[in-house]
Formats: structure tokens, sequence, C-alpha cells
């Protein structure tokens, strides 16, 4: 957990201080993003179904594009409201819970003029919080596509979906978390 937030940090200051528009074709940015999440969440130990509300997500990127290829550290908040499929016992009576996301991704950028479609991978450090009955920390991986418009030489936008899955200890179960979230965002490049 503290390796990927270190790795992630060292980064981001590598970027910052090494980073040179003019060479090798380096392309430096940050930018804000907004979107949608669409959660499946299951408890594999309970028979208790919970149907989570879709939630708006909140956060911002910053990265560096070679050539090809981004590196791109990003963050996002999402909190959705879940919705139970029958009276579950008290210690599983879950209203909300807040999702929290700080990950390190690659993406590679097929070669077509004006609007640039990716791939992308990453690995991320997830939170979770069950409002008012645990919360907890967990790694894992996500993979997705989208494009990308370059509208002026220091303004892009960006359309992405991506598949996150990772799974937590709460309230001394298991708990695994299928999140698809979809953003637009608006880049800023040096």
């Amino acid at each position: 957990m503290k390796r990927s937030k270190v790795l992630i940090i060292v980064l981001v200051f590598g970027f910052l201080f090494v980073s040179n528009t003019y060479t090798y074709g380096q392309k430096f940015y940050i930018g804000a993003k907004m979107g949608l999440s669409l959660q499946d969440v299951n408890f594999p130990g309970l028979t208790i179904e919970y149907k989570p509300e879709s939630s708006t997500v909140f956060g911002f990127q910053i990265g560096m594009k070679i050539e090809n290829f981004m590196v791109e550290a990003s963050y996002y908040q999402a909190d959705h409201l879940l919705n139970e499929e029958e009276t579950p016992p008290p210690e599983f009576d879950f209203e909300r819970f807040k999702l929290n996301y700080f990950g390190l991704n690659i993406k590679y950028f097929l070669q077509i003029p004006v609007v640039q479609p990716f791939l992308t991978a990453g690995y991320g450090s997830y939170k979770i919080d069950l409002v008012g009955f645990d919360k907890d920390r967990s790694g894992g991986f996500n993979v997705g596509l989208g494009a990308s418009v370059q509208v002026t030489k220091y303004i892009s936008f960006s359309v992405e979906g991506k598949y996150h899955r990772v799974s937590f200890e709460l309230v001394q179960e298991k708990m695994n978390v299928n999140d698809f979230v979809w953003n637009v965002s608006f880049n800023f490049h040096f």
C-alpha cells in the first residue's frame, strides 16, 4: 500500500523536475475529470444482495505523453447509495459507501488524426468507507479504453471508460467491488 503511494509520488515529482517538453517529444499535462460510476457490489459469504445506485465521479489527473505512450497518475471519488434486495441483519444494514481511487495508468494511443483512441491499464490504491460501519484499503487493477481530441496546442478533451476490480475485508466479510467508471476530462498541456 505505502509502496504504491511512494511510487506514484516519485513519478509525479519526476515528471515535474526532469520533464522537458522538447526532449523526446514529451508532453506534460494536468486535468480534471467528471463522470459516472456504476457499481456491482457483493459479499460472497452472505446471501444478501445489494444494488448500488449510480454516482457522479470527480477527480483529477497528471501525466506525461511520450510518442504513443502516456503515463498518468489519477484520483477520483464516488459516493454510492446502497439498496438491499431484502432486509439485512443490523450489522449489514448499510445505506451508502464512499470509494476513493489513487493510481497509476499506462495508455497506448493509436495514431489516427484528429480523434486519437487509446487503450489503458493500471494499478491503484482503493479506499472504501461503509459510512458508520467499517473502512478498508486495498490494491487492484483496472483496464479501459477511450479517445482524446487535441483542441488547441494547450487544451485537449478525453472520454474514457474503465473497469476496476478490487476486494475488501469489511465487517469481517469479504466484499467484492466491480466498478465501471465513465468520465470526461479537460486537460491543459505544457
